[in-house]
């Protein structure tokens, strides 16, 4: 894949200069915008990054309903076996499966925008709305950092953060998706190390509260980084812990196997301040095609998954976090 080249210029250029702008970009890289902050219009793109902003929340927020009609398992099934065929036959260790799954809304994606919780948030007028827990890179004095979040467990469990932390699926997919990043990392940084390993944060949802487990690896940047954000981006991506290990044939095995197109979804959002950097990968995702709407979610897929714990994660994960 790769990103198109008007994006990486556009970044390039306004990062040379210093200039503040807001970029997303869509999962295999071919379409995207990199809107100057100066120039950005709150009626077509509104952001939220870590209580960085470019729109007031209104005193009164309307809370939308969400209603799922899932994918039929044995139509899931059918995806997680060949899935699961490619990992027999060696052709790949780790594999992020998606779905989109048809959803109402009783509301607006605008309103989902304002009344969701989420780290990072972006709305683009009548095409999507993102509420996602995940950075993909932050940059500040001269460092990248990356958090990959892989592994998930209903917080109400008895000890459900043992649980977690003991599943040798999730430890597997964890361990998995670290030594991916790292390796990302390497071909933008020097000294790349892995500063946190598997530690957990809890996560409220419409639905009551969840755990996931995060890492945090860091690198170091030549000084002038900023000269070529583009070029960085285009190294790094597609995101690791959306496509899998290794990365280039999982991403031929996606396209094979999911049969719709991610669009944004799983594609990377972010600001750049002029001084610093900070993005996401857009997962927490509902998409508006004409008047109907979709939530596309997915999980991890590794030789220890099973198709009925998968589809039940796939099926966790369509919530707006409130």
């Amino acid at each position: 894949m790769g990103i198109k080249d008007t994006i990486i210029s556009k970044m390039n250029k306004l990062g040379q200069e210093r200039k503040p702008f807001l970029f997303f970009i869509d999962y295999k890289g071919e379409k995207g915008e990199v809107i100057p902050l100066d120039t950005l219009d709150e009626e077509e793109v509104c952001y939220y990054f870590n209580t960085k902003t470019n729109i007031e929340k209104p005193n009164a927020v309307f809370v939308p309903l969400l209603q799922a009609y899932p994918l039929d398992y044995e139509l899931y099934k059918q995806k997680f076996d060949q899935v699961m065929d490619q990992i027999q036959k060696g052709n790949t260790y780790l594999i992020n499966l998606t779905v989109s799954t048809p959803i109402t809304l009783e509301g607006s994606l605008k309103d989902v925008f304002f009344a969701s919780k989420a780290k990072y948030k972006l709305w683009i007028k009548e095409q999507m709305v993102c509420f996602s827990p995940e950075t993909f890179v932050q940059i500040k004095d001269n460092r990248i950092y990356s958090y990959p979040m892989k592994g998930t467990i209903d917080a109400s469990l008895p000890q459900a953060d043992q649980l977690l932390l003991q599943d040798p699926k999730e430890t597997a997919e964890h361990y998995t998706i670290v030594d991916l990043i790292r390796n990302d990392l390497n071909r933008v940084a020097k000294n790349v190390r892995v500063d946190r390993f598997r530690y957990l944060d809890q996560l409220k949802t419409s639905k009551g509260e969840l755990l996931q487990m995060s890492s945090q690896i860091s690198g170091a940047l030549s000084e002038g980084w900023q000269d070529s954000l583009g070029d960085l981006f285009n190294q790094l991506l597609p995101a690791g812990s959306i496509t899998g290990s290794p990365k280039e044939k999982t991403v031929q095995i996606i396209e094979a196997v999911e049969g719709y197109p991610r669009n944004y979804y799983t594609g990377v959002c972010g600001l750049f301040d002029g001084t610093t950097l900070d993005s996401a990968v857009m997962i927490r995702f509902i998409e508006q095609v004409d008047k109907q709407f979709f939530y596309k979610s997915g999980g991890g897929i590794t030789f220890a998954s099973v198709g009925e714990k998968e589809y039940e994660e796939i099926l966790q994960k369509i919530y707006i976090p409130l």
